[in-house]
């Protein structure tokens, strides 16, 4: 039995700040769709166009027909790129780079992972495929969510017009590691790195982003399996020479420094290196962040300044923050988006969680106690909390912050929200798409932006999903709010291009 969806994308009107619904397109003849199967196609930070993968036809017990739908920016249809393949194909992640679209597929009959890369028109350029074993495929199920509509980018990332690159984890005998593979776009070429340190032999690695020549990993390594302190490290592999070009380890630091993001300064050889800095000898998955700092790094590696932002001093002038890094009635900060601006100050998003107890996770292990089973329910809950949007000056410290009020959303109540670090979740909660924050967009040197997010409103006028912008025209903000209200079991919003 076939069905269809609908999409409806919501403008972001940049020019006259205001929020409207774009006209509705239905697709017919859907098998099975997920929305982790769908996304944008941004160049420059501009809105391209659109991209949705489904199953249309079932071939027999084997093979599935599916269709990839590539739509302009006003939902136009550009091109419809049918394939048989096995029934055992899930897409784990794409990409989009400004001349070509990447598709990472997972075969489960060949045991292999498939990259795809097709020009913007649809046509196929590359394929590329490498094997996996069954051991790896274990430590990629924590990376990937199969069939369901959560997740979001793990793996799979863009170059610029180069190329892509995946960073996958990585099982080789008893150590547990990571392997980064290059995929050009411009010719059929591909390679991999794998560390070949022997501290790197228990290690992992998320991408922070790349500039004309660089991939930069945050990797997190440990000397033996069951060691439960890390080292931190920030990493830059040229993806040119197929080289690491440094490892950034702050051992003859004051403080130990754990990156969560990057950002090249546009004009010049400097990349901006934000994160949280801990006292030295702290446990840095376990123990409280002192603050958030910045680093100024060059192309290979040198830093260049260091600028320190305390909770206890400098963030509680504008945030009822305590020394352990705790917002009142927030929680902790999970940091989402750097935003610089023309003149060089930025703005910092960031998304508030914390732990509340769960009456109902306290009563299950109460009866589960009784009868001498512990549930798989917490006592506590993990909850998003509110938008913090932060303001810096061009030398990296903070002059104001504003607090954006939202529902406090339960997003994990198993056992984990009791045994796990305020780091550890996090990053679970960043991994699963968990936190309410959607996406950021606005104009090429973000001098007008909107940031926007998801909420759920239970008052006595409206009960339901809602889209929300915070919006920069440059000299203020202002919010815009619409509500979602539809029959629909999943809604998604995308952005959509501006004016």
């Amino acid at each position: 039995m076939t069905k269809k969806f609908l999409i409806a994308g919501a403008f972001v009107l940049l020019s006259a700040f205001s929020l409207q619904a774009q006209t509705k397109l239905s697709i017919d003849k859907v098998y099975s769709t997920y929305l982790r199967n769908s996304g944008t196609i941004m160049e420059n930070k501009q809105i391209k166009g659109y991209f949705f993968l489904y199953i249309s036809d079932k071939i027999d017990k084997h093979t599935n027909e599916y269709t990839l739908q590539i739509l302009d920016e006003n939902l136009n249809k550009v091109r419809d790129i049918k394939f048989q393949d096995s029934k055992k194909l899930s897409l784990l992640e794409a990409a989009y780079n400004g001349n070509s679209l990447a598709f990472l597929f997972k075969n489960g009959d060949n045991k292999t992972l498939d990259m795809k890369v097709y020009d913007i028109d649809g046509k196929l350029k590359f394929t590329y495929s490498t094997e996996y074993d069954k051991k790896t495929d274990d430590l990629m199920k924590r990376y990937e969510t199969l069939n369901t509509d959560e997740g979001t980018n793990q793996n799979v990332y863009d170059l610029g017009e180069k190329g892509y690159a995946s960073v996958l984890p990585l099982r080789d005998g008893k150590q547990r590691t990571y392997e980064v593979d290059y995929y050009s776009s411009q010719e059929k070429k591909q390679w991999t790195y794998t560390p070949d340190d022997d501290e790197e032999r228990y290690a992992s690695a998320e991408f922070l982003g790349s500039t004309d020549s660089l991939i930069i990993l945050e990797v997190m390594k440990k000397s033996r399996r069951l060691s439960g302190k890390p080292s931190a490290h920030l990493i830059g592999i040229n993806f040119i020479t197929k080289k690491k070009v440094f490892d950034i380890d702050n051992e003859e630091d004051e403080y130990t420094f754990v990156s969560s993001g990057v950002e090249p300064v546009k004009g010049t050889n400097k990349i901006m290196v934000f994160g949280s800095y801990f006292k030295k000898g702290d446990n840095i998955v376990k123990d409280n962040s002192q603050g958030l700092a910045v680093y100024g790094i060059d192309s290979k590696g040198k830093v260049l300044n260091k600028i320190y932002n305390s909770w206890a001093e400098d963030f509680s002038k504008y945030l009822p923050t305590n020394r352990k890094g705790k917002i009142d009635n927030i929680g902790y900060l999970y940091i989402h988006k750097v935003i610089q601006m023309p003149g060089g100050k930025m703005f910092v998003v960031g998304e508030g969680y914390k732990r509340q107890a769960s009456a109902g996770g306290i009563a299950l292990n109460v009866l589960g106690a009784l009868g001498g089973v512990r549930p798989g329910v917490g006592v506590t809950k993990i909850v998003t909390t509110d938008m913090v949007m932060m303001e810096f000056n061009d030398k990296y410290k903070i002059t104001n912050a504003t607090i954006y009020d939202k529902t406090n959303n339960t997003v994990v109540s198993s056992s984990m929200s009791d045994d796990y670090s305020q780091h550890a979740i996090a990053l679970y909660l960043k991994m699963t798409g968990a936190f309410d924050y959607e996406f950021t967009t606005g104009d090429t040197d973000n001098s007008n932006f909107a940031v926007c997010y998801s909420d759920w409103v239970r008052s006595s006028e409206y009960k339901g999903q809602t889209f929300n912008a915070i919006r920069y025209n440059g000299n203020k903000f202002t919010t815009d709010k619409i509500e979602l209200k539809s029959k629909a079991s999943r809604l998604k919003v995308f952005p959509a291009k501006a004016g």
